[in-house]
């Protein structure tokens, strides 16, 4: 029984305006014309370079780099510029001062060749953006890193972004990040990481795209990052199976992804987007894929239910599985350190899934949430060739009764007011 990462733009976006007949299972039958509405999404840049604050310039253009805030003697709002160049290796430490720093380009910078990396090690309240010049909208390339990860990040880390970056033919994790080892404590901030966001961000011929191990172990909680953001990926022409697996995550943030022509030939039962923990996922463009575009396993830290909302989301042409995955695990719950975590599946547009017929193709399986509840609403679909027997838009594959209402089902784009065509990638 199955179980339980170029600029991106949307050219369009359509959602539907419903109405009409029932049919079984909260399904919307023969409406009257569909009103399509356009929503535009715009690559956002968050301004890097701070008010005040010195411009300091570091590298030659070769070699080794080496930005040790320490040696520097970084001081707040201070702007790091790296010399355009091709580099073997930029490590990045010590710049954790409790005020804004930033890194940037000056120039097209590169990391290339394999075992050629870049390594953060203490920092936080940090920006490392590729805006740094005019006309370059990713200063940063990552590429031809066959054998080791693009990026590793060690220790905890508060208030780090990473922006505007490329990452090209890549061997193993673009960004990896492990804290598996660091026990939870809610009232130490030594003990958890938060406020990662990852923007702006190419990936092509890439394995995953980030990977963070996490979770409970034999009643301890480890691994935890709070106030994750991913953000404007886009994430193209990899067999990689998970573009992104995070282990405990609470109040993450994944939208205005683009998810297109990945997983081929894999037949993992793996999600695009992996999700542990609560948060929400919402805005996400994923196609011509293998896998759900979300697995959200559930949960909570401490005793307060938490949400996973999946919402705004278009997923069309997989391969296999269903468009998304809400699921808890017995083993993920301790009394007093974790609880579950509600589902809310809603407004999203979903079409032609799970082409190979192996496995029921719907809105969502639903699995147990150990207490949790599930509500799947206001949903389009279309061209379901292996749905659930009585439902186009759940898969229950538990007790748990998810509440269905308000979902509207076509048997093609057609006749939905669809065009496929119109969910363009530009890269």
């Amino acid at each position: 029984m199955k179980k339980t990462s170029g600029l991106l733009a949307l050219s369009a976006f359509i959602l539907f305006v419903i109405t009409s007949c029932s049919k079984m299972d909260g399904v919307t039958s023969n409406p009257s014309a569909a009103k399509p509405v356009v929503v535009d999404t715009v690559v956002k840049t968050p301004a890097t370079t701070a008010a005040a604050g010195r411009s300091v310039a570091v590298g030659t253009g070769t070699g080794d780099l080496v930005i040790d805030g320490a040696v520097i003697g970084v001081k707040c709002n201070d702007v790091i510029q790296v010399k355009a160049g091709t580099y073997t290796s930029i490590n990045i430490s010590n710049i954790n001062s409790g005020c804004p720093i930033t890194v940037q380009n000056n120039g097209q910078v590169q990391i290339a060749g394999s075992n050629d990396q870049m390594v953060l090690k203490n920092v936080g309240n940090l920006t490392i953006s590729g805006a740094g010049t005019a006309g370059i909208t990713r200063g940063f390339l990552l590429r031809d890193n066959t054998a080791h990860r693009s990026i590793i990040i060690s220790g905890v880390v508060h208030d780090l972004t990473v922006q505007n970056f490329s990452f090209k033919n890549g061997g193993d994790y673009t960004v990896y990040m492990d804290n598996s080892s660091i026990v939870y404590n809610a009232s130490s901030t030594s003990t958890y990481s938060s406020n990662l966001k990852f923007l702006n961000i190419d990936c092509v011929n890439t394995q995953s795209f980030l990977q963070v191990p996490g979770g409970v172990n034999n009643g301890s909680v480890t691994g935890v990052l709070k106030g994750l953001e991913i953000a404007y990926l886009n994430f193209s022409a990899s067999n990689c199976g998970d573009v992104v697996n995070v282990g405990l995550a609470d109040d993450y943030n994944v939208h205005h992804n683009t998810i297109n022509n990945i997983n081929t030939t894999n037949n993992n039962h793996n999600g695009i987007f992996t999700m542990q923990g609560n948060g929400q996922f919402h805005h996400n463009l994923v196609t011509n894929h293998q896998g759900n575009a979300l697995r959200a396993w559930a949960r909570s830290l401490g005793t307060t239910p938490k949400q996973v909302l999946i919402y705004n989301n278009t997923v069309v042409n997989s391969r296999k599985y269903s468009a998304f995955e809400c699921q808890g695990f017995a083993d993920q719950m301790v009394a007093g350190k974790t609880t579950y975590a509600d589902c809310k599946v809603y407004s999203n547009i979903c079409g032609t899934l799970n082409t190979s017929k192996d496995w029921i193709g719907v809105i969502v399986d639903v699995y147990s949430l150990f207490g949790g509840t599930c509500q799947v609403y206001s949903n389009t679909g279309f061209n379901f060739d292996a749905p659930f027997i009585n439902s186009y838009f759940v898969n229950p594959e538990a007790s748990l009764v998810p509440v269905v209402t308000n979902n509207t089902y076509y048997a093609s784009a057609a006749a939905a007011g669809i065009n496929v065509n119109a969910l363009a990638i530009q890269q």
